[in-house]
């Protein structure tokens, strides 16, 4: 005996129980947004270097992501740059 099911065939032998479907249930749950947190290096690169290797990868241990690099130049005595990071708040 057999039975055609979304295009496969499964094969019972007779007298045994068959094929079983697998049962699903889907439920409305209200899903929360992701909520996230953001946090802004500002370096003054007259008086301080830019953030090294270690430093970001000190930032990517605590989960922070770098998503965008601002250089606003140079505007008299102050030249700024301006890292932009983003991580998943924890509730």
């Amino acid at each position: 005996m057999f039975v055609a099911l979304s295009s496969q065939t499964w094969y019972a032998q007779k007298g045994s129980a068959g094929f079983m479907p697998e049962i699903k249930v889907y439920e409305d749950v209200p899903v929360e947004p992701a909520r996230w947190e953001y946090r802004v290096l500002t370096i003054d690169t007259n008086s301080r270097s830019l953030p090294d290797e270690e430093h970001l990868n000190e930032l990517g241990l605590e989960g922070w992501l770098l998503v965008g690099v601002l250089n606003q130049g140079s505007t008299g005595d102050v030249a700024l740059v301006h890292y932009y990071f983003v991580r998943q708040k924890v509730k």
